[in-house]
């Protein structure tokens, strides 16, 4: 499905899916619940199919500049605990559930930073290694 055709599909499908639960909301909200999120799962079902021609596009970047398949393997892997943690967040949210969605919140930021360790590691073994290189050769 081309791009226009998905953005029109997603904005149909959750616009619809918006309006039905406003008016389901006064009278059977835990229904008006269950559509907005059968909706939110449609339109991420349609955008699952699009994630392979990124993931190829994103390797054969990073391939171009250099980028080793580990450092492509964390970026993606962050991204993907952005979207994740970001989901998770809004369908608390929407259940009336603020403060589980702050620790959802929490959750995908401590583990942006569990996932970020071995690039500090690696960042930190190079500067070392070009302040010995400065120290014996200056």
């Amino acid at each position: 499905m081309s791009e226009d055709k998905l953005l029109v599909a997603a904005v149909g499908i959750l616009l619809c899916g918006a309006l039905l639960a406003l008016m389901l909301r006064t009278r059977r909200p835990d229904l008006a619940m269950c559509l907005s999120l059968a909706a939110g799962g449609v339109v991420l079902i349609l955008l699952l199919g699009q994630l392979a021609p990124l993931l190829v596009a994103l390797r054969r970047m990073g391939q171009t500049g250099g980028l080793e398949d580990s450092h492509l393997a964390v970026v993606l892997k962050g991204a993907g605990v952005c979207l994740l943690t970001q989901l998770t967040a809004d369908t608390c949210r929407d259940a009336g559930e603020a403060a589980l969605a702050g620790k959802a919140e929490l959750t995908g930021r401590i583990l942006l930073l569990l996932l970020a360790v071995p690039l500090f590691e690696e960042l930190l073994t190079l500067v070392l290694t070009l302040i010995n290189r400065q120290a014996v050769g200056g």
